[in-house]
């Protein structure tokens, strides 16, 4: 019974950790009571996109459509 609630709890701590990745909350959960809580902890890491990716810089509005006239 104890390893039960420990079990369930162990699901619900992964599928919170992984909350924002691709398959979300629910997907988390799913995949932890079929698989492990510590096989999909472990999948998670591994596939959780670095903080470190740079972002992309963003242009001011209309500026690539700015064109110097030649010959005025």
């Amino acid at each position: 019974m104890e390893l039960t609630i420990v079990y369930y709890t162990l699901c619900v701590l992964v599928a919170v950790i992984g909350r924002k990745c691709r398959i979300g909350f629910w997907g988390v959960l799913l995949a932890s009571f079929f698989l492990t809580p510590p096989l999909v902890f472990y999948l998670l890491l591994s596939f959780k996109p670095s903080l470190s990716q740079p972002k992309k810089a963003k242009l001011p509005a209309g500026s690539w459509l700015k064109v110097k006239q030649v010959g005025q």
